[in-house]
Order: structure tokens, then sequence, then C-alpha cells
């Protein structure tokens, strides 16, 4: 099993994310991982935490590899983006087995983010 880290950014409005009790709850974000995860994805459960820019994520997959389960997260979360309503505007902002990483990567990057804009409830 991997433990796969993600961070969720919410939509901007002002230069400032939108205060969370404007936004979808950590707890509500997990059900509906759990629920839009596919049998392939191997999720054996989510652990989600509020933040001020968004949601951090904690996938744990069991998936053969590394590269597997860091895969599986990310169809995940794009797979969330793309189908929750309530995620409209909200990105992507790094994923994989080391959070460190993915955080200095996505500093690299000039906090650019994967972005996909929500179109149908699941």
């Amino acid at each position: 099993m991997y433990l796969i880290n993600a961070r969720l950014r919410a939509p901007e409005s002002g230069g400032r994310p939108a205060p969370p009790e404007e936004r979808i709850s950590a707890s509500e974000l997990r059900r509906l991982i759990m629920v839009l995860a596919e049998p392939e994805d191997r999720l054996e459960h989510v652990y989600s935490e509020a933040r001020s820019a968004g949601v951090d994520l904690g996938f744990f997959l069991r998936q053969p590899t590394l590269n597997a389960a860091e895969g599986a997260a990310v169809r995940l979360c794009l797979r969330c983006l793309d189908t929750v309503p309530a995620l409209a505007g909200w990105s992507l902002t790094g994923s994989g087995g080391n959070l460190d990483l993915v955080l200095a990567r996505l500093d690299m990057l000039g906090g650019e983010a994967w972005q996909c804009p929500a179109s149908a409830a699941p």
C-alpha cells in the first residue's frame, strides 16, 4: 500500500482563496472521492484536511508500484475536479509520494497548477 499526498487549491477571489465556510468541506470532499473511486484505483482510504488555500489529501492506495499509486491519485483528483460542481475553479497543485518534493516542484513552476472546470454532478 502506498500513501500519496495531493493538494487541491480553492479558486481565488480578489487575489485570495475563498473563505473555508464558502467552500466544499474536507469531509464532503473525502466522501465524494470515495464515491467517484473506481475499482482499478484500488483506493482503500482517503484523508482530507482543510487548509487556508484549499484541501490537502492523503490517498491510501493498494497499487503494485509507487508510479501506479501516484497515477491513480492524480486520476482521482482530476476526476473530482472534472465532475463535482462544487469544485469549479479548483486546481490540483501537486501530488506524489513525498509532499515536500511536490511542493518544491510547485515552487519551481511558479505556483502554476493543473486545473479542470467542474461540469456535472457525480
